[in-house]
């Protein structure tokens, strides 16, 4: 538990936590009310400093050809 942890608060060259690892912390299934409590205050702390909407479309020039993506950002539209 202590390696789980550890890595998932290891911070990058910039002193960055890596998102993907806390979030695989979150998904664990302890039973433990100490782990339940820590992970509370894991998601208390989350904070959402930016979104973006979103738009996409996929076409294909044939039935057999392959889809592309066009994607249209809202946020810059």
């Amino acid at each position: 538990m202590r390696a789980l942890v550890t890595k998932a608060f290891n911070t990058d060259k910039e002193g960055k936590i890596n998102r993907s690892e806390i979030f695989t912390l979150l998904r664990l299934d302890i039973v433990d009310e100490r782990w339940q409590r820590a992970m509370q205050a894991i998601r208390d702390a989350i904070r959402v400093t930016g979104s973006k909407s979103y738009i996409r479309f996929w076409m294909r020039e044939g039935i057999d050809a392959p889809r592309q993506a066009i994607t249209i950002d809202l946020a810059s539209a």
